[in-house]
């Protein structure tokens, strides 16, 4: 399938550290690659006229209840999307404006769901459509949206865009993936295997790298970042013991009030991964890793 490589310009969306999955009733499945995937769907690169600007959340039997991935202020409902579907805005507490397209016209209307209604995380907001099978995620800074935007062939991704990809995984507590060419330059870096520039283009250094860390991991030395790499690749990070002050999570002052220190140090992780803290992404990545094999 045909995919821009601007998606590896996207930021990765933060929002509520533990979110809510949108459809309780229906089993996780999702595809991390669909990000900047071409549309129409099967498209090759030159009969491309979009790019998928979110992840589907696919597998749902039709009218399966659609709950709050977190707290918000649902911002409409009943927005055009595709065919019959429509689709509910939403604006997080936490600054991030999602998109849920795919439910049914007027569901929204039995759970007493209207625009600028306040909900709680995993409020009831709608159901989905059973033709379209599906809810389709997108996640924008939030600021002043009130829409989402079609990121059309030959433009840059739309402003505020973000990659839902570790906002979805924590929906269901998976292991964050390292999607990024950034995050496994810093993992193969972390393992002592790169040592160029984290965030260059994918190339000859990184495929080099990639087979060093493979060979002394004894797998397939294919030079291919596949699952089997990724399993062993997080796994040789989690080995590490020593917690150095620049990767151990914030730990609140005991007694103080607020988020626990757990909370805090989960919420520096997330921040970590998407580049918006002093840690680096090093840090981010392997205290990732150790967190989830606590």
């Amino acid at each position: 399938m045909a995919r821009t490589t601007e998606w590896e310009q996207l930021e990765m969306a933060v929002g509520d550290s533990t979110p809510a999955w949108p459809i309780p009733s229906a089993k996780p499945k999702f595809a991390t690659w669909s990000l900047g995937g071409g549309r129409p769907f099967g498209c090759d690169v030159g009969g491309c006229a979009r790019w998928h600007a979110g992840i589907d959340l696919t597998g749902v039997p039709g009218k399966a209840i659609v709950v709050a991935p977190e707290d918000a202020t649902v911002l409409a409902v009943d927005r055009g999307w595709s065919g019959e579907a429509k689709a509910i805005f939403l604006r997080t507490e936490s600054g991030l404006f999602v998109v849920l397209g795919g439910v049914i016209k007027g569901s929204s209307k039995e759970f007493g769901i209207t625009a600028n209604k306040p909900v709680r995380k995993g409020d009831r907001i709608g159901r989905v459509l059973g033709s379209y099978g599906m809810i389709h995620l997108e996640t924008y800074k939030a600021e002043s949206r009130r829409a989402n935007s079609v990121w059309w062939k030959g433009q840059p991704p739309p402003d505020g865009l973000l990659n839902p990809t570790h906002y979805v995984e924590r929906m269901v507590g998976d292991r964050l993936s390292l999607v990024r060419t950034v995050h496994r330059h810093e993992a193969l870096k972390a393992l002592g295997h790169y040592k160029g520039d984290v965030s260059a283009p994918w190339g000859e250094a990184s495929k080099s790298a990639l087979r060093a860390a493979q060979t002394a991991l004894n797998i397939d030395a294919d030079g291919v970042w596949g699952p089997n790499t990724e399993d062993a690749i997080i796994a040789a990070l989690g080995e590490e013991k020593d917690c150095t002050e620049d990767i151990c999570p914030a730990q609140a002052p005991a007694g103080a009030g607020g988020a626990s220190s757990d909370q805090q140090g989960s919420r520096a992780l997330w921040l970590a991964l998407a580049g918006v803290t002093a840690v680096g992404i090093t840090a981010g990545v392997v205290l990732m890793i150790r967190r989830r094999a606590a």
